[in-house]
This record gives C-alpha cells, structure tokens and sequence, in this order.
C-alpha cells in the first residue's frame, strides 16, 4: 500500500493539507483543553468558532490518524472501527486477545451493554459555565480522568517504531492534553529501559510508571530509576505474571502475596498501584498491605481466556474499596462516554490503552494529543447530556 504524507483530497478539490499542518491546526481549533489548562483567549476564541465545523475537522483528524495507523500497523492491527476483539482473536504477539479472544471481547461487550439516561432538564451546561472533567490524581491535576495504560514490549507492535519515538509520542501527547502518559517495563533490557525513563523526566514526570512482578530484589532495584524520572505514580502489573519469563532468574516474573507487596509498597517514594486486580477479595488484599491504588484489569484480555469483562466486575469491587484507594480501570476505552461508564460503575480514572497505540502510529505526539482531548470533548458532552456537573458527582444513578 502506497503511503502519503498529505491528506486526500476533499470532494470538493482543494489541494491536500500537509498531514502535520493539518493535526497541528485540528489540535489548536477548538482544542486547546479544558479551561483550567487553556489561556482564556483561546476558549473564546473556541466559543466564536462553529460547532460543526469544529466538529467535521475532528472527525477528519481522527480518521486520518487511524488511517496512517492501519497502513503502518498492517496486518498486526487491521484498525476495526470498533475495535472488539473479534478480528484479531488470539493473536499474540500482536494487539489481539489470548486464546478465543473471548476475554477482549468480554471487555468489549461488557461496557458496550452500559446505558445512560438522558437528563436535560438541569442547569449543569449554561451560558457561564460548562460541566468540570478534571480531576487530581495523587496530587497531579488532569484535564479528564484518563491517562495512557502501560505498554511494555514493542514486539507486540513489530518493533516498527523506535521506543524513543514511541514514548515520546504517547507520554509527550498525553501531556500536551493536560493528563499524564505512561510506560510498561522491559526486564531483558535495561538500556531501552532507561531510554522509556528518559522520557518521562523529559516532560517532568507526567507519566505511570509500571513495573513487571520481578522477584521483589530485582523490583526494587529497578524502582530508584522510575522515582528519579519524577514518575507521579508507580505501578506492579501483577496480571503479567504467566506472560512473561525473561533467560535470567532475576528477571523472569510471577504472582505476589501480600506480604510480597507489602514490601514494595512500603519501599516506594511514589504511590504505587497494583495492577490486575478481577474480584472483591483482592481488591481488599491490596488495601489491607496499604496500597494507594488498584487498577481493575485483566491484562487486555492478553493473560487468561473466558475472564469476564472489567465492566463486569468493577461494580463489586467499588462497593468493596471506593474511598479506601484510588481505583482505576482498563478496558476498551475509546469514546468519552466510556469514561462517564467506568466512572459511574465506581472508578476514579481510567487507562486508555489500544487506541492510544493507534494514535502514535498514526499521528505521533500530536495524534495522541487529539485523541485525549477528542475523548476529554467527549466526556464533557456526555456530562451534560447526563445532568452531571463534575466527575466527583459521577454516580450509577446515570446508568438505566
């Protein structure tokens, strides 16, 4: 397939934009983020512009993104409009779920089922004031209540982008959207790991940090890098623990017991959260060694087939820990409006995983900014729609 730096054509005739021009000015118009991270100039500026206009550009941003991803991703990721898990089942290495796919699928079709109540009689959305998406995260103020979630290997994507180019975009973009990016670890290589650590100090720690379950020696000897990058949050994806065996002892992974995290908890400067946290009784394991923050996850529906969907379960496990620790959650996030979901099932954030690696491969840092500040545009428009005037006031009382 031949690729181009430009756009198409319009149907209209006018010579292409420049690729680069064109999401440097669908980022600037009517993107400039939520007030609290925008000069007032450029909000009214957004508030003079057409609405539909603003829109059509987005939307012809964001297709082109997905397009350049296609064409670079082929046939690792075949950029399914809606990416469901069904295509690609059982492709690993790759983006697809293990086994049947039925994990990724679950997660799909478990937020995909959500409804939400339309509510407009309410005063949340008027001429002085809009509904308030952001959010304070372990101290860190963002746009929207979504950061990146951890990749780890670049295998998984062919290799077809070098890791500084790769996290640069994904940790630059999410930043450049006012929230926070992240990266996932890469035991048998310690120098590309240092590269991924770099970044993060480059944009002042705006980033998750996420550690593999090493042996707890080997952890902790990797956790003094992710401090000194200014890592706002540090993190153990214990869901890993049967994907990954590195050739040293040292490095290859496993489960932890709670005496196993107690420890790392205890030993990290940054909040730690644990990752992969599927039922009520784990979810108050972790709390109970004292850790800051969960994320409900089962890894993509990448480590164990036939696991219900995250959306599923996220209920129960809110019931169990809300207010005891930060909750986040993963799973298929893609539009605003599944952000609004997973807040009302009882997260306090989500991370956005597949489809930010699409925006890198298809728009780089300004992709992933587009994308973010697209969903966080979204959620706005979904608050309002709801009658919810901040995402502290999230509640079930939006779902049917």
């Amino acid at each position: 397939m031949q690729r181009t730096n430009d756009l198409r054509p319009s149907p209209g005739g006018k010579a292409p934009l420049p690729r680069r021009n064109f999401l440097r000015a669908a980022t600037a118009i009517g993107f400039a983020g939520p007030a609290v991270l925008a000069p007032a100039g450029a909000a009214q500026q957004q508030g003079a512009m057409s609405g539909s206009a603003t829109a059509s550009r987005r939307l012809q941003a964001v297709d082109e993104i997905n397009n350049k991803a296609r064409q670079a991703l082929d046939p690792i990721c075949r950029g399914c409009k809606q990416c469901d898990g069904v295509a690609c089942a059982g492709e690993y290495p790759g983006l697809g779920g293990i086994g049947s796919g039925l994990s990724f699928q679950n997660n799909f079709q478990a937020l995909k089922r959500l409804q939400l109540k339309l509510r407009t009689l309410t005063n949340v959305a008027t001429v002085e004031k809009k509904p308030d998406t952001s959010a304070t995260i372990f101290g860190r103020k963002l746009s929207f209540p979504a950061i990146a979630a951890p990749v780890g290997g670049l295998a998984n994507v062919g290799n077809r982008m070098a890791p500084d180019k790769y996290f640069d975009a994904i940790i630059g973009g999410c930043v450049d959207a006012g929230t926070a990016g992240a990266i996932g670890d890469e035991p048998t290589a310690p120098d590309a790991l240092k590269i991924r650590y770099d970044v993060i100090a480059r944009y002042e720690g705006g980033a998750f940090a996420c550690i593999k379950p090493r042996p707890n020696p080997n952890y902790l000897s990797v956790l003094p890098m992710a401090e000194a990058s200014g890592a706002f949050m540090v993190g153990i994806d214990v869901d890993s623990a049967a994907r990954y065996a590195g050739a040293r002892a040292e490095t290859q992974v496993g489960t932890k017991t709670p005496a196993q995290l107690r420890e790392l908890i205890r030993a990290s400067k940054r909040p730690l959260v644990v990752k992969g946290i599927m039922t009520p009784e784990e979810a108050l394991a972790a709390v109970e060694v004292g850790a800051p923050g969960i994320v409900v996850s089962n890894h993509g529906g990448r480590v164990l087939d036939h696991t219900p969907g995250t959306a599923e379960v996220l209920p129960a496990i809110a019931d169990a820990v809300k207010g005891k620790t930060v909750i986040f959650v993963d799973g298929c996030v893609h539009y605003g409006v599944d952000v609004l979901k997973y807040l009302a099932l009882g997260a306090d954030a989500v991370l956005v995983g597949r489809h930010l690696v699409k925006a890198a491969f298809g728009g780089g840092r300004e992709g992933v900014a587009l994308y973010m500040r697209t969903m966080r545009d979204e959620l706005e428009a979904a608050m309002v729609m709801t009658g919810v005037p901040s995402v502290d006031k999230v509640s079930r009382r939006i779902l049917v």
